[in-house]
Order: structure tokens, then sequence, then C-alpha cells
């Protein structure tokens, strides 16, 4: 019988162009729009090379000192806190140390022009939390950090638009005017891993200006800084309990400051992904209040173009009355109408899914120079010759497809049915006339 019926949807289909487009791209409209969704997500979530730790790693990036008297300063974090008060846990493999990213130039050999790139400051244990692959060389190591030499990793892209194919290990490198001894060259990473994304990484204890500024807050606003911490928890170790124990650390500290200070970090440290949607640094994360947000929004992405579907439906029927009146009047029960309606809908869904996914491929493809820039505050232009990669499975997420699909298929089923049981309602001398 469900072949008898797919046949007739397919003729159905082709006889209605007009309807069956519209039905099928606003269905592939709605499916890409969430997947899009997901798939940003999906970058900023997903273990993706070189943050393949991901699943075990706990990020504060933010604290806050509160005053007595209700005012209070929010910033990064002092490498001092980072040391005494993150590093020190047993439950911990590594803790990297990060300062934001900034434009830089660099010279390569033999050419007068300087050349825009994006250098990070970053600690020798950088490297074992985040699992880059060396190709060249080896990481800077914790001499070098400590005695603030010139020396830096930087990225294979950068390494070939300098030296070409000779070996950079060894090679110097002319930074701003600045010479820097190559220590390892690595596979580039991702533009779209925007925390960690750069081309050269160096010491961040060579430039001093961070030194002095942790000085003149350590009067005012001790613990506030220029730095990023991500700690990667031990293998077998339990990731709530090293969350819990630092949280703990955190609040002995803050309660340490007396002279009407408070130092917090508002909940912090956090998982990767609750990371995520931490926005701002003075105010404590709401998790379950985003993640509300987030499910709204896919919902009225969903709901919107099944609610414009359902006056087409609607319309649609009142033109078929006559035929159902006819198949009434021949005996056809109420369930193989509606059975037939339930046919056609899916038939049209799984079309639409096939088209939202096509539209999500080219989306995520042809724009994702801006799709992905959305909410994550990655403010550097990207240099030149850098792609803005992305794996195949960033851009097919099955999950969150076949999800997308389903409500897809549940939202239209009910813009569908409803038209279809009044219209099988109606008298058959009714339907006849129509």
């Amino acid at each position: 019988m469900y072949k008898i019926y797919f046949k007739q949807a397919w003729a159905l289909l082709r006889q209605e162009r007009l309807f069956s487009s519209v039905y099928i791209v606003g269905t592939g409209l709605a499916i890409t729009l969430v997947m899009v969704l997901s798939i940003v997500f999906y970058v900023k979530t997903a273990p993706l090379y070189p943050e393949m730790n991901r699943d075990r790693m706990l990020v504060i990036r933010y604290g806050a000192v509160e005053y007595g008297n209700g005012g209070y300063s929010s910033s990064r974090l002092s490498s001092r806190l980072i040391r005494e008060q993150v590093m020190p846990n047993e439950e911990l493999e590594a803790v990297a140390i990060t300062r934001d990213q900034e434009t830089t130039f660099v010279q390569p050999e033999g050419s007068p022009v300087q050349e825009p790139t994006v250098r990070m400051a970053v600690n020798e244990d950088f490297w074992r939390v985040f699992s880059f692959r060396f190709v060249e060389g080896k990481p800077f190591t914790a001499v070098d950090v400590s005695s603030g030499l010139p020396v830096v990793v930087i990225a294979r892209s950068l390494a070939r638009r300098v030296f070409g194919e000779e070996e950079a290990v060894g090679r110097v490198l002319s930074v701003n005017f600045e010479e820097f001894r190559v220590a390892g060259v690595v596979e580039d990473a991702s533009y779209l891993l925007d925390r960690i994304y750069a081309q050269i990484w160096y010491p961040y204890t060579y430039n001093k200006d961070w030194e002095m500024g942790e000085l003149r807050n350590a009067e005012r606003n001790p613990g506030l800084g220029s730095f990023y911490c991500y700690a990667l928890v031990k293998e077998g170790a339990s990731l709530r309990e090293a969350q819990e124990r630092l949280r703990e650390r955190f609040r002995a500290y803050g309660h340490s400051l007396g002279e009407g200070r408070t130092f917090t970090a508002h909940g912090a440290p956090d998982l990767h992904w609750e990371s995520v949607f931490r926005y701002y640094s003075g105010v404590d994360l709401d998790l379950a209040g985003e993640l509300t947000r987030y499910a709204i929004i896919i919902f009225f992405l969903l709901l919107v173009p099944a609610v414009s579907l359902l006056g087409m439906v609607d319309s649609r029927m009142e033109r078929r009355l006559a035929e159902l009146g006819v198949r009434r009047a021949f005996g056809a029960p109420r369930g193989t109408l509606l059975g037939q309606v339930l046919v056609e809908n899916l038939l049209y869904t799984v079309l639409g899914g096939l088209a939202g996914l096509l539209f999500s491929f080219l989306v995520a493809g042809g724009m994702r120079s801006w799709v992905f820039k959305i909410g994550n505050g990655f403010s550097q232009a990207i240099p030149d010759g850098v792609e803005v990669s992305l794996p195949l499975e960033g851009l097919l997420n099955p999950w969150i497809f076949t999800a997308a699909l389903l409500v897809c298929f549940l939202l239209n089923l009910m813009s569908a049915l409803w038209p279809a049981w009044r219209a099988s309602r109606r008298p058959i001398v009714n339907s006849l006339n129509a």
C-alpha cells in the first residue's frame, strides 16, 4: 500500500511543481539555518587539531576584584595567579598560559617588504596542552621561557613564505625588526580556532611590558593581568573534582586579600564546552539561560517555515476537496486519506532535508570567512595565504542533521495533517461540489 502512496505522492509532486518547489525549499532553508548553527558550535567544541584534548580541559579566561564599596574591576588573569593557584594542583598534567593574538610583521630573507602575520605569547606548557604536530625542530623549553629568550615556533605556511623550501630550524626570523631564532615548525592550525590560532608563538616572558602591568595591578587589583589559562587534567582524573578543587582555591585566595577586596573567577574554571558560552568577564556564567536561548532560537528557525507552509497546505487542500470527495464516495476511509498525506509529507521533508544539506555545504563552504566570525570576537585580519579550512565531519554532523530532519518532519506533518483532517471531515456532498 505504501508503495502506491509513494507513487501517487511522486506523481503529485511532478504535477504541482510550484507548490512542491516552495515546500521543499522552505524545509531546506530551515534545516540549513540549524545546520550552519550546529557547524559553528562544532568548531568551537569538538576535538579538532590541535585542540585534541578539549574533553579534559579546564578554561579560566577572566577574573574580577570586588571592592567593599560595591565597585569591581574585571580583566584577564595575572601570570602570578596562574603559577601560584592553578599550576600546583596534582590533578593537572599541564597548564598553558596565553595572551591575545596581535598583528605583527615579518621580513622574508632577501626581501625589503614587511609582511603581516599573527603572533601569540605562550609558555612552555602550551605545547603539552595543545597537540601541535612538529614537522621540524621542537618546542621552546622552560629555560627559554624563564630566561625570556628570543625564540619562536612558527607555522609551516609562514616558514615557506619566509624561508622557501629550506629548513627553518636554527634560522633567524625578523619580527618587527627584532631577531628571533626558530626552534620549531608546526602544521598550521585552522584560523577558525580563534583562541590559539597564530603563525608565530614566542615566550610570554620575552616582552616585559606585561610585568609592569602586573606590578601596578598587584596593589589594587591582585590576580588581574593579561593572560588566559588552559589546564589539562590528567587522564583518569575526575574533571569535575579538579574543577571544584580549583574553584575552592580561588575562593580561598579571594578571601585572603583583605582590605575590603575579594577576588572571584565567577564560577571558573569552566569545562571547555561551557567556556564557549562565557562572553563577559564580570558576571557569572548563566549556562542554563544560554542553552535555553539557543534552544528557543533553533525552535523558531524550524517553526517559522512550518507556520508559513501551513497556509499553503490549507489552500492546497481546499483545491483537492473534489478529489477527496470522489475517493470517499468510492469507500476510501479517512485513515487512508490521512496516510496518503503523511507519505506525501515524508517525501517532501526528505527532499527538503537533502536540499538543506546541500545549502549548508554551500553556506559553510562558500561564506565561511564571515559565518564563523559570528560571536567569536577574533578581530585579527586573515593573513595572506591562510585558508579558513573546515574538516568534512564539521560540515556533516549526522546527529544534528537527523534531529533537524525529524523536527522538520513533525512540524511539517502537523501543518499538513490539520488541513487534511478538516477536509476529510467535511460531508462528501460538500466536497464533491467544491
